[in-house]
């Protein structure tokens, strides 16, 4: 008979460690800054002890919550900023849906020209950083109280911009659909082509008219992607920073996030974590609601036969202008923005669009005292801060995208070997819970857990090891989906033959598991790499003048006025990513507008 010390030998396989070992990792890293952050909440801050009479640093207090929620000062400090966060988070879920679910139906169901065209366009605005439509906005149509400073559109027309055209909810809303509206292209039109065909056919040789077809077939069927849609988007407008920060600053007016941001920098730890925990509560709320609504609704749809594709609505005489149409919007949202962002580095006098006032000082200039602009700053490419800043975005974008590829893939490998076991299951779904978070949130979590030292691990503030922690457990969830969709393919006969030829488990990793799927593998690489080179929201509160990063340092340059730097490194940030999104198209064969109509 076996001993126990023998049985216990036969249950350490090496899914059973690894899996042991990221949990013990992964609730350190996810569950433990969760609980501090929401202990920092009832803690006396040193600053804040002039605030709370008779309190000292570390004593345990609720002033935080009444403050917040019941204080005199509760309406500006927390219930106007949640209502604008809400305004924003709905208002760009509508409005990205209606666009992006408009495209798709345009693309998909009917016969418009150049659908290749637009489909591999229509992505791009998402792939882009998600300020740089506000900052396009900015240069368009500032007016005169940012620094007496006027945008293009004032300076060819005359006409000043009024306040709540230039600035506030209104562009944040406008921008950030125009930016998320991939979304609902994507989703929505993947449904669409879904559908089968022989369903529509079977319902007009019913007698059936069109209307009856769309709103008790189409509609139906294309209602969890619609879902979807509203859902990604408006979890993503709960904490988003950068465009709220850019287009909200100048006229006062917060949401949660630029809130949150706002009474951590002004020493009022305590009220800006009660923020991040209100925005991390929105989002399992909203993960809750796309279980409940959509996976209720995914239950009742059965889509048999063999996908047919519908037959393409004629659009008739509008064939060609609706085409040219869309085009001219795809030119308007990409095209526009670049270009207005790419004027204002080539201006050098600020708001003087003319021929005389062409420039490349902001790119290759010495100096700037010397030509009389007094802000003492070089050229953005002979810059060492913004070329510091623009190589440690590099430098950290490529080691968070190696160690989320190969987590994933270990990840992946352990929930699949382990499936339908506890263990898997906690797995997975705490590598997924970063995803329910806000990222300002969840940068805001890891500010509390490291920002000191707790037992053997020191404080690691203002270090790079602290961006890649935090931007490692933010992307992981992609990753190990990526990781776990690709194990469900590899079946494990291949890795049982391994092992009666007697291959160890990492020689069965290194000469099976890897080569097999290495393009997933390297799509599990290639999102972390190009969402931290565009990062903004998540990394904002955790960055020091040691540890600037390109998106960050933007930050900087805008609040001193001087838009030709941070426009300036927009622009190569989108060099950056549109490079890397082509190279991953290039070597790993795949494109995101398939079966789009492209």
């Amino acid at each position: 008979m076996r001993t126990a010390v023998q049985r216990f030998r036969l249950t350490l396989t090496p899914q059973r460690v690894l899996a042991v070992m990221f949990l013990i990792v992964l609730a350190y890293l996810v569950l433990v800054p969760l609980f501090v952050m929401l202990q920092e909440t009832f803690t006396v801050h040193p600053m804040e002890r002039f605030q709370i009479p008779g309190s000292m640093p570390g004593d345990l207090t609720t002033a935080h919550w009444e403050r917040t929620f019941f204080g005199p000062d509760s309406y500006a400090f927390f219930y106007r900023p949640l209502i604008n966060t809400l305004i924003v988070a709905v208002g760009l879920s509508l409005l990205a849906l209606v666009i992006g679910g408009s495209l798709a139906w345009l693309v998909v169901r009917t016969n418009l020209p150049f659908k290749g065209l637009i489909s591999n366009t229509a992505i791009i605005p998402y792939v882009m950083p998600s300020w740089t439509l506000a900052l396009a906005w900015i240069a368009l149509f500032k007016n005169q109280r940012l620094g007496g400073q006027r945008g293009i559109f004032e300076s060819l027309t005359g006409v000043a911009t009024p306040d709540w055209f230039a600035y506030g909810l209104f562009p944040i809303i406008i921008t950030l659909a125009l930016h998320y509206f991939p979304f609902g292209f994507m989703l929505i039109g993947g449904a669409i082509r879904n559908i089968d065909a022989q369903l529509e056919e079977s319902a007009e040789l019913l007698g059936a008219g069109r209307m009856t077809i769309l709103r008790r077939i189409v509609f139906p069927l294309v209602l969890p992607a619609i879902f979807s849609t509203f859902l990604l988007t408006f979890s993503r407008g709960l904490g988003t920073f950068g465009t709220p920060h850019f287009l909200g600053g100048p006229v006062r007016e917060f949401v949660l996030s630029t809130s949150l941001y706002a009474n951590l920098i002004g020493q009022r730890p305590g009220i800006g974590y009660l923020a991040a925990v209100v925005m991390i509560a929105l989002g399992v709320l909203v993960l809750y609601m796309d279980h409940r609504i959509i996976g209720a609704r995914r239950s009742f749809v059965t889509i048999s036969g063999k996908g047919a594709r519908a037959g393409a609505v004629d659009l008739g005489r509008w064939r060609l202008p609706l085409g040219i149409g869309v085009l001219v919007f795809l030119f308007s949202v990409i095209a526009v923005p670049i270009g207005a962002l790419a004027i204002d580095t080539v201006m050098l006098r600020p708001g003087q669009y003319s021929l005389e006032n062409f420039t490349l000082h902001y790119w290759i200039g010495d100096a700037a005292d010397r030509i009389g602009l007094a802000t003492g700053e070089y050229g953005i490419l002979r810059n060492s801060q913004l070329m510091g800043a623009l190589g440690n975005t590099l430098q950290l974008a490529s080691v968070v995208a190696l160690i989320c590829g190969v987590l994933g893939v270990l990840i992946g490998y352990t929930v699949v070997r382990l499936r339908g076991t506890v263990i898997a299951k906690l797995l997975d779904q705490l590598s997924f819970l970063p995803y329910l978070m806000p990222s300002i949130a969840l940068g805001s979590i890891f500010l509390a857990l490291f920002a000191v030292s707790r037992g053997p691990i020191p404080s690691l503030y203002g270090t790079f090891w602290l961006l890649m922690i935090a931007c490692v457990v933010s992307y992981l969830p992609y990753a190990v989906k990526a990781g776990i969709g690709a194990m469900m393919q590899i079946g494990p006969e291949l890795e049982e033959a391994a092992i009666m030829a007697g291959a160890s488990w990492w020689t069965r990793m290194r000469r099976i598991i890897f080569p097999v799927q290495k393009s997933s593998y390297f799509s599990g690489m290639l999102l972390p790499f190009i969402s931290v080179t565009r990062e903004l929201s998540l990394l904002i509160l955790l960055v020091t003048p040691a540890t600037q990063l390109a998106a960050t340092i933007t930050l900087r340059y805008t609040d001193r006025g001087w838009y030709p730097y941070t426009n300036g490194m927009v622009l190569l940030l989108i060099v950056i990513v549109i490079s890397a999104t082509m190279l991953s198209r290039r070597l790993m064969k795949t494109d995101l507008a398939k079966g789009l109509g492209g």
